[in-house]
């Protein structure tokens, strides 16, 4: 080679290296514009358009890269990352100055995450995404603790803020937080609901925005604040809009562990070996942990939940007359009654079709419980032994006023333990066609609620003795028999009445039904009937 060409070849590599200095340089300077979102990080900047939006994720997954870059988005006025052309670089984002909230656990994680700027250290995301000469001021909290606020240059004029609260100093000041506000909000860990009740209320008058980017370990009510109850273990990973509660819709994406292609498979792989399975379900795939460790596994919302009408149905809470119908009493001193009501078909099929779960006299819930059964035939009445304990005083108990409303209940079976297992066998139990036997409307809501969150309790054989009530009648319809019988029997005699619908009683309607005189003896020897 020539000294010229020598000389040639020198020059490009100090080019080359100078092009690599200045764009590393410049991402330091301006990480945003640089962020190249995953597929699913790219999901969830999109949905910008939605006031609530929860990325429910396991570890790893860059859950926190994705809601800093959102956060230093909303300070700024754009996502840079996108291009101009693309309506996702201004998506949900005001158009002017902003002020934010980030809620971290303490402050140590503030700084390790968010604000750090220690020479050799990783910078926190804050500082790695913020271009360099955006940045106009930085301000530490009042215990001097790390900095708890950044002041950027807005595009659009004027000077934004980013102000970090932790969960530690709110439980230590829980009025802290009562008077500011907001136009977002960005919650990065669970925190208690109280506090997002406290710090979310600044967000009205300025019709802010709320993010939530967790590993739900902790803090079950986030999860219900997103998700109905129907679906409480369903994953979504397309996204979820949930409109059913009220006009502000919220917006659900979960993801795994496994969904960040930056993470080596291998040490994800080595991390989920030292994990029990509930811990990869909720670390790994972003499955609530109080959702973890369920008793009933075999329950599945894809195939034992039905929607639409079953064949032959009047419609989706109204079985055939020829079907056999069960009810299922949980009474209860001072919580809500529990009722379920079973439909077993001609074929072996069993429905759960309808629930009651509502407090009031014994009384009152009768008269629900002969609307809905109102023209059937019904089985059985099973009700909680706890109808029959008497009063010490006068001797009586709620077993009396079933009787003297027509209802001939008897007492149920209690054998959780052996239930549980009969319940077990009962989900997984299939058709010639591999159809489950078992199904429970979607309308059932305090079951569906229930059957995701019967879990074990640590370190015994029994499960969590709470949100039970719906589990209890589900393994004494079990344990009672599913089985198809010929409906037939006693027929009572009812006056004249007019009747609500059943569906406006479901739905909470103030007008009972009133039942005339019912020709049944209080202590019938069969409990076969018909309304």
């Amino acid at each position: 080679m020539s000294d010229n060409a020598q000389q040639l070849e020198i020059v490009k590599r100090r080019q080359k290296l100078e092009l690599l200095r200045r764009r590393k340089q410049l991402r330091e300077e301006n990480g945003l514009a640089f962020y190249t979102p995953h597929p699913k990080q790219d999901t969830f900047h999109r949905a910008a358009k939605y006031k609530r939006r929860y990325l429910r994720t396991g570890n790893r997954f860059g859950k926190s890269d994705c809601g800093a870059a959102e956060d230093c988005a909303y300070a700024r006025g754009e996502r840079p990352w996108y291009a101009k052309d693309d309506p996702a670089r201004y998506e949900g984002i005001p158009k002017h100055s902003t002020k934010g909230c980030i809620i971290v656990q303490d402050w140590d994680k503030a700084h390790e995450i968010f604000t750090n700027t220690e020479p050799g250290k990783s910078r926190g995301k804050l500082f790695h995404f913020l271009p360099k000469d955006a940045i106009v001021s930085c301000k530490k909290g009042r215990s001097g603790t790390g900095i708890a606020e950044i002041v950027i240059k807005s595009i659009h004029g004027g000077h934004s803020t980013i102000h970090l609260e932790t969960v530690r100093s709110f439980m230590q000041n829980k009025m802290g937080l009562e008077s500011s506000n907001w136009d977002w909000i960005h919650v990065d860990e669970p925190c208690p609901r109280e506090m997002w009740v406290a710090v979310s209320r600044g967000l009205v008058d300025r019709a802010g925005s709320a993010w939530f980017t967790c590993t739900p370990i902790t803090e079950a009510w986030i999860n219900d604040y997103f998700i109905p109850r129907s679906l409480t273990r369903s994953t979504f990973d397309e996204g979820y809009k949930n409109v059913e509660e009220e006009n502000l819709t919220k917006y659900v994406l979960t993801g795994s562990s496994y969904d960040n292609p930056h993470i080596s498979k291998e040490a994800l792989q080595a991390f989920e070996a030292d994990i029990s399975a509930d811990e990869r379900e909720c670390r790994i795939s972003g499955i609530p942990a109080a959702l973890a460790g369920v008793v009933y596994k075999e329950f599945s919302q894809d195939i034992h939940v039905y929607r639409d009408c079953p064949k032959g149905w009047e419609d989706v809470i109204t079985p055939p007359r020829n079907y056999t119908i069960r009810v299922f009493i949980d009474p209860h001193p001072k919580t809500p009654h529990a009722v379920s009501f079973f439909a077993t078909s001609p074929e072996g099929y069993t429905f759960q079709y309808q629930e009651l779960f509502r407090p009031g006299l014994i009384s009152d819930i009768c008269e629900h419980i002969k609307a809905v059964v109102d023209g059937y035939v019904v089985e059985d009445f099973i009700c909680d032994p706890i109808a029959w304990n008497e009063n010490p005083i006068d001797g009586t108990c709620m077993a009396d006023v079933f009787y003297e409303q027509g209802l001939n209940i008897v007492p149920a079976v209690k054998d959780l333990a052996y239930g549980i297992q009969a319940t077990r066998k009962k989900l997984r139990d299939r058709d010639e066609a591999d159809r489950p036997t078992f199904y429970v409307h979607e309308g059932c809501d305090t079951f569906l609620f229930e059957i995701d969150r019967y879990v074990w309790k640590p370190n015994t054989e029994k499960p969590v003795d709470k949100d039970d009530h719906m589990m209890e009648n589900l393994y004494r319809a079990v344990l009672s028999g599913m089985k198809y019988v010929e409906p037939g029997g006693y027929k009572l005699t009812v006056n004249p009445i007019n009747l609500s619908s059943t569906k406006s009683i479901l739905s909470g309607s103030n007008g009972l039904p009133t039942m005339g005189s019912l020709s049944l003896p209080k202590q019938q020897t069969s409990n076969r009937y018909r309304v």
